[in-house]
Protein backbone atom coordinates (compact mmCIF):
# COMPACT_ATOMS: atom_id res chain seq x y z
CA UNK A 1 0.00 0.00 0.00
CA UNK A 2 1.54 3.35 -0.85
CA UNK A 3 1.03 6.45 1.17
CA UNK A 4 -0.07 9.79 -0.38
CA UNK A 5 -1.47 13.13 0.63
CA UNK A 6 -4.40 15.25 -0.30
CA UNK A 7 -5.64 18.47 1.11
CA UNK A 8 -8.74 19.20 2.27
CA UNK A 9 -11.55 21.44 -0.09
CA UNK A 10 -12.98 23.33 2.55
CA UNK A 11 -9.68 24.39 4.59
CA UNK A 12 -6.63 23.18 2.67
CA UNK A 13 -5.31 21.09 5.91
CA UNK A 14 -2.90 18.56 4.25
CA UNK A 15 -4.22 14.59 5.12
CA UNK A 16 -2.77 11.62 4.37
CA UNK A 17 -4.02 8.75 2.93
CA UNK A 18 -2.83 5.33 1.13
CA UNK A 19 -4.39 3.25 -1.50
CA UNK A 20 -6.81 1.40 0.50
CA UNK A 21 -8.66 4.13 2.08
CA UNK A 22 -9.23 5.74 -1.73
CA UNK A 23 -12.98 6.56 -1.48
CA UNK A 24 -13.61 6.37 2.22
CA UNK A 25 -15.22 8.95 4.36
CA UNK A 26 -12.52 11.04 6.33
CA UNK A 27 -12.60 13.88 8.46
CA UNK A 28 -10.41 16.81 8.61
CA UNK A 29 -8.55 17.37 12.11
CA UNK A 30 -8.57 21.50 11.51
CA UNK A 31 -12.12 21.91 9.81
CA UNK A 32 -13.90 18.82 10.92
CA UNK A 33 -15.62 18.42 7.38
CA UNK A 34 -16.39 15.04 6.42
CA UNK A 35 -13.88 14.46 2.92
CA UNK A 36 -14.04 11.54 0.79
CA UNK A 37 -10.65 10.84 -0.03
CA UNK A 38 -9.35 10.22 -3.14
CA UNK A 39 -8.26 7.33 -5.32
CA UNK A 40 -4.37 6.12 -4.94
CA UNK A 41 -2.48 8.64 -7.15
CA UNK A 42 -0.05 7.08 -10.75
CA UNK A 43 3.36 7.57 -9.33
CA UNK A 44 4.00 10.51 -11.50
CA UNK A 45 0.67 12.30 -11.07
CA UNK A 46 -0.37 15.05 -9.38
CA UNK A 47 -3.43 15.87 -7.77
CA UNK A 48 -5.91 18.90 -6.59
CA UNK A 49 -8.57 18.42 -4.72
CA UNK A 50 -11.78 20.47 -4.81
CA UNK A 51 -14.56 18.50 -3.72
CA UNK A 52 -15.60 16.30 -1.39
CA UNK A 53 -15.05 13.58 -3.73
CA UNK A 54 -11.92 14.04 -6.66
CA UNK A 55 -11.88 11.42 -9.23
CA UNK A 56 -8.12 11.19 -10.90
CA UNK A 57 -7.09 13.90 -13.28
CA UNK A 58 -3.80 14.47 -14.11
CA UNK A 59 -2.31 17.93 -13.66
CA UNK A 60 0.19 19.17 -16.85
CA UNK A 61 3.47 19.83 -15.17
CA UNK A 62 4.26 22.24 -17.05
CA UNK A 63 1.05 24.32 -15.41
CA UNK A 64 -0.40 24.47 -18.71
CA UNK A 65 -3.84 22.31 -17.82
CA UNK A 66 -4.80 23.82 -14.13
CA UNK A 67 -8.12 22.33 -14.09
CA UNK A 68 -9.32 19.10 -11.79
CA UNK A 69 -12.60 17.22 -12.31
CA UNK A 70 -14.66 16.32 -9.65
CA UNK A 71 -16.88 13.10 -9.10
CA UNK A 72 -19.75 15.18 -11.65
CA UNK A 73 -17.25 16.40 -14.20
CA UNK A 74 -17.71 19.88 -13.78
CA UNK A 75 -14.41 21.38 -13.67
CA UNK A 76 -13.11 24.45 -11.74
CA UNK A 77 -10.01 26.67 -12.69
CA UNK A 78 -7.33 26.28 -10.67
CA UNK A 79 -6.78 30.26 -9.60
CA UNK A 80 -10.13 29.82 -8.19
CA UNK A 81 -9.17 27.53 -5.93
CA UNK A 82 -6.01 29.16 -4.99
CA UNK A 83 -7.65 32.39 -4.35
CA UNK A 84 -10.18 30.12 -1.56
CA UNK A 85 -7.22 28.88 -0.27
CA UNK A 86 -5.32 31.94 -0.29
CA UNK A 87 -8.77 33.49 1.93
CA UNK A 88 -8.63 30.90 4.41
CA UNK A 89 -4.78 30.52 5.10
CA UNK A 90 -5.54 34.56 5.78
CA UNK A 91 -8.67 33.93 7.64
CA UNK A 92 -6.36 31.91 9.55
CA UNK A 93 -3.47 34.08 10.02
CA UNK A 94 -6.16 36.68 10.99
CA UNK A 95 -7.24 34.33 13.80
CA UNK A 96 -3.42 34.08 14.82
CA UNK A 97 -2.80 37.65 15.05
CA UNK A 98 -5.94 38.78 16.93
CA UNK A 99 -6.09 36.40 19.19
CA UNK A 100 -8.65 34.18 17.97
CA UNK A 101 -11.40 36.65 17.73
CA UNK A 102 -13.34 37.52 14.59
CA UNK A 103 -14.41 40.74 13.67
CA UNK A 104 -18.07 39.96 14.69
CA UNK A 105 -18.84 43.16 16.78
CA UNK A 106 -22.03 42.34 18.56
CA UNK A 107 -24.05 44.76 17.01
CA UNK A 108 -27.17 44.62 14.87
CA UNK A 109 -24.77 46.10 11.96
CA UNK A 110 -27.42 48.47 11.00
CA UNK A 111 -27.17 52.17 11.86
CA UNK A 112 -30.33 53.25 12.97
CA UNK A 113 -31.95 56.73 13.47
CA UNK A 114 -34.45 58.55 16.13
CA UNK A 115 -35.15 61.50 18.05
CA UNK A 116 -34.74 60.78 21.73
CA UNK A 117 -37.39 63.21 24.22
CA UNK A 118 -39.09 65.94 23.60
CA UNK A 119 -37.60 68.29 20.61
CA UNK A 120 -38.90 71.08 19.16
CA UNK A 121 -37.69 70.26 15.61
CA UNK A 122 -37.01 66.69 14.22
CA UNK A 123 -33.94 65.57 13.38
CA UNK A 124 -31.61 63.87 10.47
CA UNK A 125 -29.08 61.49 9.32
CA UNK A 126 -27.09 61.01 6.65
CA UNK A 127 -23.67 58.79 5.93
CA UNK A 128 -21.66 59.76 2.53
CA UNK A 129 -17.69 58.70 1.98
CA UNK A 130 -17.14 57.55 6.42
CA UNK A 131 -18.84 61.09 6.76
CA UNK A 132 -21.57 60.46 9.57
CA UNK A 133 -23.95 64.03 9.18
CA UNK A 134 -26.03 64.77 12.12
CA UNK A 135 -28.59 67.48 12.97
CA UNK A 136 -29.86 67.34 16.38
CA UNK A 137 -32.20 69.76 18.69
CA UNK A 138 -33.24 69.45 21.99
CA UNK A 139 -32.80 71.08 24.98
CA UNK A 140 -30.29 69.30 26.27
CA UNK A 141 -28.53 65.59 27.57
CA UNK A 142 -28.51 66.54 31.12
CA UNK A 143 -30.84 67.08 34.50
CA UNK A 144 -33.33 64.29 34.48
CA UNK A 145 -34.18 63.73 31.13
CA UNK A 146 -32.45 64.21 27.80
CA UNK A 147 -33.69 65.73 24.02
CA UNK A 148 -31.27 64.90 21.33
CA UNK A 149 -31.10 63.15 18.03
CA UNK A 150 -29.02 59.63 18.24
CA UNK A 151 -27.77 57.33 15.34
CA UNK A 152 -27.50 53.84 17.14
CA UNK A 153 -27.17 50.02 16.86
CA UNK A 154 -27.85 47.69 19.51
CA UNK A 155 -24.82 46.30 21.11
CA UNK A 156 -24.31 43.00 23.54
CA UNK A 157 -21.95 42.39 26.00
CA UNK A 158 -18.79 44.85 26.19
CA UNK A 159 -17.29 46.76 23.73
CA UNK A 160 -16.41 50.36 22.52
CA UNK A 161 -17.36 53.44 20.19
CA UNK A 162 -14.77 55.80 18.69
CA UNK A 163 -15.51 58.59 16.55
CA UNK A 164 -13.56 62.23 15.72
CA UNK A 165 -15.87 64.93 15.86
CA UNK A 166 -14.97 66.68 13.23
CA UNK A 167 -17.57 69.74 13.42
CA UNK A 168 -20.04 70.75 15.79
CA UNK A 169 -22.00 73.98 14.82
CA UNK A 170 -22.08 76.56 17.86
CA UNK A 171 -26.07 76.90 18.44
CA UNK A 172 -25.11 76.89 22.26
CA UNK A 173 -21.57 76.99 24.00
CA UNK A 174 -23.19 73.33 25.52
CA UNK A 175 -24.40 72.06 22.42
CA UNK A 176 -23.19 68.60 21.88
CA UNK A 177 -21.97 66.19 19.84
CA UNK A 178 -20.38 63.25 20.89
CA UNK A 179 -20.30 58.83 21.16
CA UNK A 180 -22.50 57.30 23.43
CA UNK A 181 -23.75 54.21 25.84
CA UNK A 182 -27.38 54.31 26.72
CA UNK A 183 -29.84 51.54 28.47
CA UNK A 184 -32.71 52.46 26.77
CA UNK A 185 -34.24 55.36 24.12
CA UNK A 186 -36.37 56.65 26.87
CA UNK A 187 -35.38 59.91 27.62
CA UNK A 188 -34.61 59.42 31.20
CA UNK A 189 -32.40 56.23 30.44
CA UNK A 190 -28.91 55.70 32.13
CA UNK A 191 -26.29 56.38 29.75
CA UNK A 192 -22.16 57.48 29.68
CA UNK A 193 -21.34 59.60 26.77
CA UNK A 194 -18.28 61.65 25.86
CA UNK A 195 -19.14 64.93 24.06
CA UNK A 196 -17.56 67.75 21.75
CA UNK A 197 -18.81 71.54 22.74
CA UNK A 198 -18.35 74.35 20.89
CA UNK A 199 -16.69 76.26 22.76
CA UNK A 200 -17.11 74.48 26.78
CA UNK A 201 -14.59 71.94 25.99
CA UNK A 202 -14.45 68.13 26.16
CA UNK A 203 -17.31 66.59 28.49
CA UNK A 204 -17.82 63.28 29.96
CA UNK A 205 -21.33 62.93 31.69
CA UNK A 206 -23.35 60.14 32.90
CA UNK A 207 -26.43 59.26 34.22
CA UNK A 208 -26.51 56.64 36.74
CA UNK A 209 -29.73 55.99 37.00
CA UNK A 210 -33.52 55.62 35.33
CA UNK A 211 -35.12 59.41 35.98
CA UNK A 212 -32.06 60.43 37.96
CA UNK A 213 -29.82 63.78 37.17
CA UNK A 214 -26.82 63.68 35.17
CA UNK A 215 -23.78 64.43 36.65
CA UNK A 216 -19.63 65.00 34.90
CA UNK A 217 -17.44 62.08 34.61
CA UNK A 218 -14.00 64.33 33.44
CA UNK A 219 -13.83 67.28 31.08
CA UNK A 220 -10.93 68.61 28.90
CA UNK A 221 -11.43 72.28 29.53
CA UNK A 222 -10.03 74.13 26.01
CA UNK A 223 -10.71 72.15 23.34
CA UNK A 224 -12.82 72.49 20.24
CA UNK A 225 -13.47 70.29 17.09
CA UNK A 226 -12.02 67.94 15.33
CA UNK A 227 -11.40 66.24 18.44
CA UNK A 228 -11.43 62.21 18.77
CA UNK A 229 -14.03 60.68 21.34
CA UNK A 230 -14.45 57.19 22.37
CA UNK A 231 -16.28 55.03 25.38
CA UNK A 232 -15.05 51.65 26.62
CA UNK A 233 -17.84 49.16 28.19
CA UNK A 234 -16.04 46.02 30.53
CA UNK A 235 -19.04 44.77 32.62
CA UNK A 236 -20.35 47.89 34.14
CA UNK A 237 -17.55 49.70 34.29
CA UNK A 238 -17.52 52.75 31.35
CA UNK A 239 -14.37 54.81 30.76
CA UNK A 240 -14.14 57.79 28.95
CA UNK A 241 -11.53 59.06 26.47
CA UNK A 242 -10.19 61.64 24.39
CA UNK A 243 -7.74 62.15 21.76
CA UNK A 244 -6.77 65.18 19.89
CA UNK A 245 -4.96 62.74 17.14
CA UNK A 246 -6.40 59.30 17.41
CA UNK A 247 -3.30 58.25 18.50
CA UNK A 248 -2.68 59.42 22.04
CA UNK A 249 -5.62 59.00 24.55
CA UNK A 250 -6.01 60.14 27.67
CA UNK A 251 -8.72 58.79 30.08
CA UNK A 252 -11.47 61.84 31.46
CA UNK A 253 -12.49 59.37 33.82
CA UNK A 254 -15.15 56.13 34.44
CA UNK A 255 -17.73 55.12 36.42
CA UNK A 256 -19.69 52.29 37.04
CA UNK A 257 -23.41 51.74 36.12
CA UNK A 258 -25.90 48.78 36.08
CA UNK A 259 -26.99 48.31 32.08
CA UNK A 260 -28.59 45.75 30.75
CA UNK A 261 -26.32 43.24 28.44
CA UNK A 262 -27.94 44.55 25.39
CA UNK A 263 -27.53 48.70 25.18
CA UNK A 264 -27.99 51.17 22.13
CA UNK A 265 -24.43 52.39 21.15
CA UNK A 266 -24.00 55.40 19.10
CA UNK A 267 -23.57 59.14 18.32
CA UNK A 268 -25.50 61.61 19.88
CA UNK A 269 -26.37 65.34 18.57
CA UNK A 270 -28.10 68.00 20.85
CA UNK A 271 -28.47 71.87 20.27
CA UNK A 272 -29.06 72.75 23.89
CA UNK A 273 -31.28 75.17 22.44
CA UNK A 274 -34.76 73.81 21.79
CA UNK A 275 -36.38 74.06 18.20
CA UNK A 276 -33.17 74.43 16.09
CA UNK A 277 -30.95 71.95 14.92
CA UNK A 278 -27.53 71.77 15.01
CA UNK A 279 -25.28 70.09 12.63
CA UNK A 280 -22.50 68.08 13.47
CA UNK A 281 -20.08 65.60 11.50
CA UNK A 282 -18.47 62.34 12.72
CA UNK A 283 -15.67 60.21 10.47
CA UNK A 284 -13.70 57.54 11.51
CA UNK A 285 -16.60 55.69 13.45
CA UNK A 286 -14.99 52.65 14.70
CA UNK A 287 -17.62 50.00 16.74
CA UNK A 288 -16.40 47.54 18.26
CA UNK A 289 -17.82 44.24 20.19
CA UNK A 290 -15.71 41.82 22.38
CA UNK A 291 -15.59 39.93 25.24
CA UNK A 292 -12.32 41.29 26.16
CA UNK A 293 -11.71 44.89 24.93
CA UNK A 294 -8.72 46.29 25.40
CA UNK A 295 -8.48 50.23 26.55
CA UNK A 296 -6.51 52.30 24.45
CA UNK A 297 -3.15 52.87 25.25
CA UNK A 298 -3.01 55.84 27.83
CA UNK A 299 -0.58 58.88 27.00
CA UNK A 300 -0.02 61.11 30.81
CA UNK A 301 -3.20 63.15 30.89
CA UNK A 302 -1.62 66.40 30.16
CA UNK A 303 -1.23 69.20 33.07
CA UNK A 304 -3.87 72.07 33.02
CA UNK A 305 -2.38 75.00 31.06
CA UNK A 306 -0.85 77.08 34.36
CA UNK A 307 -3.53 80.24 35.39
CA UNK A 308 -1.08 82.34 36.96
CA UNK A 309 -2.38 85.21 38.86
CA UNK A 310 -0.68 88.67 37.84
CA UNK A 311 2.08 90.29 40.68
CA UNK A 312 0.16 92.23 43.58
CA UNK A 313 1.22 94.73 46.12
CA UNK A 314 -1.05 94.31 49.30
CA UNK A 315 -4.48 95.16 47.61
CA UNK A 316 -3.53 96.84 44.83
CA UNK A 317 -2.54 94.67 41.10
CA UNK A 318 -0.26 96.13 39.34
CA UNK A 319 -0.07 95.43 35.64
CA UNK A 320 -0.83 96.64 32.40
CA UNK A 321 -4.04 95.49 31.02
CA UNK A 322 -3.34 95.92 27.17
CA UNK A 323 -0.11 94.08 27.39
CA UNK A 324 -2.01 90.56 29.03
CA UNK A 325 -3.54 88.71 26.12
CA UNK A 326 -6.55 87.08 26.74
CA UNK A 327 -6.71 83.27 26.29
CA UNK A 328 -9.24 81.86 24.13
CA UNK A 329 -10.15 79.08 25.35
CA UNK A 330 -13.49 79.03 28.30
CA UNK A 331 -13.14 81.17 31.09
CA UNK A 332 -10.92 79.98 34.35
CA UNK A 333 -9.44 81.03 37.00
CA UNK A 334 -9.55 81.10 40.70
CA UNK A 335 -11.65 81.97 43.46
CA UNK A 336 -10.59 82.22 47.22
CA UNK A 337 -7.69 80.05 46.29
CA UNK A 338 -10.63 77.36 44.50
CA UNK A 339 -9.86 76.16 40.58
CA UNK A 340 -12.42 76.69 38.81
CA UNK A 341 -14.05 76.64 34.75
CA UNK A 342 -16.79 78.56 33.75
CA UNK A 343 -20.08 76.55 32.50
CA UNK A 344 -22.63 79.35 31.93
CA UNK A 345 -22.67 83.04 31.18
CA UNK A 346 -25.43 85.54 30.86
CA UNK A 347 -26.70 89.19 30.62
CA UNK A 348 -29.67 90.25 32.34
CA UNK A 349 -30.48 93.27 33.94
CA UNK A 350 -26.93 94.85 33.21
CA UNK A 351 -25.53 92.08 35.00
CA UNK A 352 -22.44 90.15 33.83
CA UNK A 353 -22.76 86.47 35.40
CA UNK A 354 -20.20 84.01 34.91
CA UNK A 355 -20.92 80.77 36.63
CA UNK A 356 -19.38 77.16 36.90
CA UNK A 357 -22.75 75.40 37.74
CA UNK A 358 -24.92 75.34 34.03
CA UNK A 359 -28.02 74.99 35.65
CA UNK A 360 -29.65 75.23 39.43
CA UNK A 361 -28.70 78.23 42.06
CA UNK A 362 -25.80 80.94 41.91
CA UNK A 363 -23.25 79.00 43.80
CA UNK A 364 -19.83 79.69 42.26
CA UNK A 365 -18.84 82.35 39.72
CA UNK A 366 -18.66 86.46 39.18
CA UNK A 367 -20.76 88.83 39.07
CA UNK A 368 -20.72 92.33 37.25
CA UNK A 369 -23.29 94.79 37.60
CA UNK A 370 -23.28 97.70 34.86
CA UNK A 371 -26.13 99.45 36.27
CA UNK A 372 -29.00 98.24 34.15
CA UNK A 373 -26.88 98.62 30.99
CA UNK A 374 -28.61 96.60 28.37
CA UNK A 375 -26.94 94.52 25.61
CA UNK A 376 -27.52 96.20 22.70
CA UNK A 377 -25.45 99.15 24.32
CA UNK A 378 -23.04 96.66 26.02
CA UNK A 379 -22.52 95.45 22.23
CA UNK A 380 -18.91 96.21 20.59
CA UNK A 381 -17.31 98.04 23.76
CA UNK A 382 -13.81 97.38 25.79
CA UNK A 383 -13.97 98.18 29.07
CA UNK A 384 -10.56 98.44 31.46
CA UNK A 385 -10.85 99.20 34.89
CA UNK A 386 -7.69 100.05 36.33
CA UNK A 387 -7.10 99.84 40.28
CA UNK A 388 -6.95 103.17 40.97
CA UNK A 389 -10.26 104.07 39.49
CA UNK A 390 -12.13 105.74 42.62
CA UNK A 391 -15.36 103.93 41.54
CA UNK A 392 -16.23 101.28 39.17
CA UNK A 393 -18.80 98.53 38.22
CA UNK A 394 -19.67 96.51 41.28
CA UNK A 395 -17.77 92.93 40.95
CA UNK A 396 -19.43 90.22 43.34
CA UNK A 397 -17.29 87.19 44.19
CA UNK A 398 -19.38 84.17 44.60
CA UNK A 399 -17.38 81.05 46.40
CA UNK A 400 -18.06 77.95 49.11
CA UNK A 401 -16.02 77.94 52.35
CA UNK A 402 -14.89 74.98 53.41
CA UNK A 403 -18.22 74.42 55.16
CA UNK A 404 -20.02 74.60 52.04
CA UNK A 405 -21.96 77.36 52.96
CA UNK A 406 -21.76 80.32 50.29
CA UNK A 407 -19.82 83.40 50.72
CA UNK A 408 -19.98 86.49 49.13
CA UNK A 409 -17.62 89.48 48.48
CA UNK A 410 -18.22 93.24 46.65
CA UNK A 411 -15.76 95.59 45.20
CA UNK A 412 -16.17 98.78 43.94
CA UNK A 413 -12.64 99.74 43.52
CA UNK A 414 -9.34 98.40 43.46
CA UNK A 415 -9.76 95.75 41.33
CA UNK A 416 -8.19 95.52 37.72
CA UNK A 417 -10.25 94.58 34.52
CA UNK A 418 -10.10 93.82 31.07
CA UNK A 419 -13.84 93.49 29.07
CA UNK A 420 -14.03 93.12 25.72
CA UNK A 421 -17.30 92.60 24.23
CA UNK A 422 -18.49 91.30 20.83
CA UNK A 423 -21.55 92.31 18.14
CA UNK A 424 -24.56 90.98 19.81
CA UNK A 425 -26.29 88.14 17.58
CA UNK A 426 -29.37 86.15 18.15
CA UNK A 427 -29.43 86.95 21.48
CA UNK A 428 -25.85 85.65 22.32
CA UNK A 429 -23.10 88.50 23.38
CA UNK A 430 -19.84 87.44 23.40
CA UNK A 431 -16.41 88.53 25.48
CA UNK A 432 -13.10 88.01 26.35
CA UNK A 433 -12.62 88.81 30.01
CA UNK A 434 -9.18 89.49 32.24
CA UNK A 435 -10.37 89.95 35.89
CA UNK A 436 -8.18 90.24 39.27
CA UNK A 437 -9.42 91.36 42.55
CA UNK A 438 -7.51 92.35 45.41
CA UNK A 439 -8.77 89.69 48.36
CA UNK A 440 -5.57 88.00 50.10
CA UNK A 441 -6.46 84.28 47.56
CA UNK A 442 -5.66 86.71 44.74
CA UNK A 443 -9.08 85.99 42.77
CA UNK A 444 -8.73 85.99 39.14
CA UNK A 445 -10.40 84.72 35.93
CA UNK A 446 -9.89 84.70 32.19
CA UNK A 447 -11.11 83.61 29.19
CA UNK A 448 -13.81 83.68 26.44
CA UNK A 449 -17.38 83.34 27.03
CA UNK A 450 -20.55 83.69 25.03
CA UNK A 451 -23.68 85.10 27.41
CA UNK A 452 -27.03 84.85 26.65
CA UNK A 453 -28.21 87.98 26.27
CA UNK A 454 -32.13 87.90 28.35
CA UNK A 455 -34.53 89.95 28.42
CA UNK A 456 -34.99 92.29 31.83
CA UNK A 457 -36.87 90.72 34.66
CA UNK A 458 -40.19 92.50 35.43
CA UNK A 459 -39.83 94.90 38.17
CA UNK A 460 -42.21 93.57 41.01
CA UNK A 461 -45.31 95.68 41.56
CA UNK A 462 -45.27 98.92 44.44
CA UNK A 463 -46.50 97.37 47.69
CA UNK A 464 -49.85 99.03 48.43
Amino acid sequence: MSEFKFACPVCGQHMMCDSSQGGSVMECPTCYQKIVAPQAPAPDAKFILTGTKLSEKKVNVRGVDYTSATASGKKFPAALVAVIFIALVAAGVGVFLFGGKFFHNGSSGTWQTTDVGNVGAAGNFHKAGGVFTLNGDGADIWDQADAFRYVFQKLTGDGSLTARVMSVKNTNPWAKAGVMFRDSLNADAKFVAAFVTPSSGIAAQQRDRAGGSAGPVGSVPGQIAPFWVRVVRQGDKFSAYSSADGASWAEMGSTTIAMGSSVYVGLAVCSHTDGTLCEAQFDHVTLLGNTRVTPPAMSPVPAKPALVAPPASDTNWMLTLDSNAIPGSTVAGRIHGQDFIIERAGFQNGNLTLRAEAKGTFEFGVQINFSGAQPESMSGQTINVMTNAEKAARVSLRWKDASGVVQKENYDAGYALRLEFGALVNNRLPGKIYLCTPDAEKSYLLGSFNADARKPKPKAPPKK
